[in-house]
């Protein structure tokens, strides 16, 4: 086991962008595959955790607190462990004063895997109160990287890429970069410019001497809102590929970074592509055409396509009555649909004093969180059973998760404290794919099933 001694401010700690601490470690990851050698792909795995969820305790005049990560991989043929790495985090701050706002701890691990289908496996917790903990299981394709013809690694969305000397101390450093990443693709209002960095290769293959670069960004009906070209020679066999996107003028949502190579000549284009979120809480208040004005004309809904408008409504339904969704349903023409969600968010706003809509902005900020965090398979995380409880209710008082206990399979329970005197919600990963169903809720509104524990329990 590796120990790693780092101060939070020492490596990648930053704020999260709520500004609220969370509940658990709210562990996020990301992972990219690029060209290794002898047939083998290299896999990076990127992972952040809230370090102020850790417990802090007085020593030598310091506060200290230690976190136990590891990651590990396992052949999807035969269950059997391909890589593991594990290592120890120690923290220290000179205060508890910095403990009052939550922080992010930032790192990755590098992984020299075969080409196979593997389930990923990362588990963070406490080694002061293990029960505090958190933990991913995911699916992870690893293809081999195609030889002779130009191709593209995965893209590594960052938060910042500087020019850096070698220094085999810095994790970070990567072909004459420092590129620091971005585990929970979140960007917006703290961090307002994604940095990409990504790996060309097999250039020589092509005959023509130059090349086109195009980096897109697409919301999520697929419309480009962002687009920039750019020509470069072919004067190695392989490129690094690093830019960035200024995405402070996007609106909260899902959005798909695409990355490709055009060559006209050669028929070619080959693409990576990666989803990230936008939280621009402010934003909606600056598209206003006159926000004294209280017409649909004054508002952001002006500006949306009906695809905007029908995908803003679906996201909405769990608000929505049965009546809502009726007339709605029946509605022909953007004008229409453009009135009816203004007025469906109209009714909701509890504070028409101010100039921001609180209640809807919270409500798509709790369905861009869900995106980030539960998504299953090719659902956004909102359409999942956690995203649907986590977007009607909000953050639980307390997680307790059960990634990888001998005699069940991955069950989670949600804890609301404040919520009808306490209640509690039961997810479980019957499939195995990490796409975690409610089982069993004390909410009077939700499914009850007392013996849930027998749908976990293991054949």
């Amino acid at each position: 086991m590796r120990l790693r001694i780092l101060t939070p401010l020492l490596l990648a700690v930053t704020m999260i962008a709520s500004g609220q601490k969370p509940a658990t470690l709210s562990l996020q990851y990301d992972l990219s595959r690029f060209r290794g050698y002898d047939g083998s792909v290299y896999t990076e795995v990127y992972y952040s955790f809230d370090v102020t969820s850790l417990a802090y305790a007085p020593n030598g005049g310091a506060f200290k607190g230690e976190a136990v990560a590891s990651v590990w991989f396992k052949r999807s043929s035969d269950d059997s462990v391909a890589a593991r790495q594990a290592w120890r985090i120690p923290f220290s701050v000179p205060d508890q004063a910095m403990l009052k706002e939550s922080r992010s701890y930032t790192d990755l691990a590098g992984f020299l895997l075969k080409p196979e289908l593997y389930r990923m496996y990362i588990v963070v917790y406490d080694l002061n109160a293990p029960s505090v903990r958190d933990s991913v299981s995911v699916l992870v394709d690893v293809q081999q990287i195609p030889d002779g013809r130009t191709s593209l690694s995965d893209v590594e969305l960052a938060v910042s890429i500087v020019p850096a000397e070698r220094d085999s101390s810095n994790r970070f450093y990567k072909n004459t970069f420092e590129v620091r990443p971005n585990p929970a693709k979140l960007y917006g209002q703290h961090q307002p410019v994604l940095f990409y960095y990504l790996e060309a290769y097999n250039l020589s293959a092509g005959a023509s001497p130059t090349y086109l670069t195009k980096a897109v960004v697409t919301n999520a009906v697929g419309k480009e809102v962002v687009s920039h070209e750019k020509a470069k020679r072919r004067a190695n066999e392989s490129n690094v590929e690093v830019g960035f996107v200024k995405v402070n003028s996007l609106r909260s949502g899902s959005y798909t970074f695409t990355y490709s190579i055009i060559d006209s000549a050669e028929n070619l284009r080959v693409s990576s592509s990666k989803r990230f979120f936008i939280y621009n809480p402010s934003l909606p208040v600056d598209t206003l055409v006159n926000p004294s004005a209280n017409t649909v004309d004054a508002t952001e809904y002006a500006t949306m396509s009906e695809e905007e408008l029908d995908r803003e409504f679906e996201q909405s339904r769990y608000v929505a009555s049965a009546n809502e969704l009726e007339r709605y349903k029946k509605l022909k023409g953007v004008d229409g649909k453009r009135k009816a969600l203004y007025e469906f968010w109209s009714l909701r706003d509890e504070d028409k004093a101010t100039p921001m809509n609180e209640t809807k902005q919270e409500y798509f900020r709790r369905v861009a969180y869900a995106n980030q965090q539960y998504r299953a398979g090719t659902r956004d995380g909102w359409r999942t059973d956690r995203g649907r409880v986590y977007v009607l209710y909000g953050t639980p008082s307390e997680v307790e998760r059960h990634a990888n206990e001998i005699d069940s399979k991955p069950y989670e329970i949600w804890y609301y404290n404040s919520i009808q005197g306490g209640v509690i919600f039961v997810f479980g990963d019957r499939t195995g794919f990490s796409d975690y169903v409610l089982l069993h809720s004390t909410h009077r509104n939700e499914l009850r099933d007392d013996n849930w524990l027998r749908q976990v329990q293991s054949n």
